[in-house]
């Protein structure tokens, strides 16, 4: 086989905060994490933080790995890369050409970060074992029969019933496949909402900036209920720091972009808004200290809160009557959720 015949090596070590913006927030290659855990706070190389192996991998029909994800990601980062260093040399407002690419790589940034992974799986385990609980036995029965030559026992059901219910015991997660089509489909929405704000241009001469691991930052309204989330819809301002004294905020749709006033205080709101967005750890460059006076947050490890435990839902018998005629036949669950003991022994 001749060299041109051979597969490129696949990438396995993706960034879910691309280099070039960490970059932005370095000497060189090397960058100040501060770890959200209490950990030491130490100068690293960007090649080795924000880093997932097959993050961003899908599966072919023959169930190897797919690049094919990563390979338009970079593709785009290079095109954004030439937009933000026009920014940071002083161009604003960006012309239409510059402007939608920097809005699809912004919306981009926004659909690939972990967190979004997380509330997906965190929504299809919910999800899936709440459909178990108020299926109940029946159902159960009813999924066994569909695949087993034999008659099902009642044992049987039952054993599958006490596994499957022991919701702390196991945790379903969507396929990556699926991630890949949500985030296709996360992209596409956030670029038509980004598209349709305003754009500020926040740049500071001496204040710097920090780096949060998940870059784009909803503003929430001041008088929304705190039991109302937030999204990129009814965000107040969506704020991305795209260099160390340089940041962009959305904010209302409007007809033209603008510059935003800058002052120590304002320095210190985005900073504190950045660092409340970070999951795990953020970011800054070496020289500066954008921490002064800012109040770090614990380690984030969940997206979503459920205001009902899947054990609130349980039904052993199966939904009543009432129940049934309110939500019709009980749904499989979503990809992702399904236990995976439904099928024939």
């Amino acid at each position: 086989m001749g060299e041109s015949s051979k597969k490129p090596k696949l990438k396995r070590r993706h960034h879910t905060v691309p280099r070039l913006l960490l970059r932005r927030f370095a000497d060189g290659e090397q960058i100040i994490r501060v770890p959200l855990d209490g950990g030491e706070r130490r100068s690293v190389g960007i090649a080795d933080v924000t880093v997932r192996r097959d993050f961003y991998s899908m599966l072919d029909q023959d169930g190897q790995l797919d690049d094919t994800v990563e390979d338009l990601l970079a593709e785009l980062e290079d095109k954004a890369a030439k937009v933000i260093r026009k920014v940071v040399n002083g161009a604003w407002p960006l012309e239409t050409e510059d402007r939608d690419v920097l809005t699809e790589w912004i919306a981009a940034q926004h659909a690939r970060i972990p967190a979004a992974r997380a509330a997906n799986n965190e929504i299809a385990d919910h999800i899936g074992k709440a459909m178990i609980a108020m299926g109940g036995k029946p159902e159960i029965r009813r999924r066994l029969e569909k695949t087993s030559a034999e008659p099902v026992s009642d044992e049987r059901v039952e054993a599958l019933w006490e596994e499957l219910t022991d919701f702390e015991g196991y945790y379903a997660e969507m396929p990556v496949n699926d991630h890949m089509a949500a985030m296709g489909q996360s992209i596409k929405t956030a670029y038509e909402v980004f598209k349709a704000r305003s754009w500020g241009l926040i740049r500071f001469e001496r204040r710097a900036l920090l780096i949060p691991d998940h870059p784009v930052t909803l503003v929430r309204e001041e008088n929304m209920p705190r039991f109302l989330g937030v999204g990129i819809g009814n965000a107040a301002a969506i704020l991305i720091p795209i260099d160390r004294r340089v940041a962009i905020m959305m904010a209302s749709p409007g007809p033209e972009d603008f510059f935003v006033r800058t002052h120590t205080k304002l320095a210190k709101e985005l900073n504190q808004r950045f660092a409340y967005n970070a999951r795990k750890e953020l970011f800054h460059h070496p020289d500066d200290d954008p921490l002064h006076e800012v109040e770090l947050p614990r380690v984030r490890d969940r997206e979503m809160q459920m205001s009902r435990p899947p054990e609130g839902y349980l039904m052993p018998d199966g939904p009543h009557d009432a129940f049934k005629s309110g939500l019709g036949n009980v749904p499989e669950p979503p990809p992702g959720a399904k236990p995976p003991r439904f099928e024939a022994d």
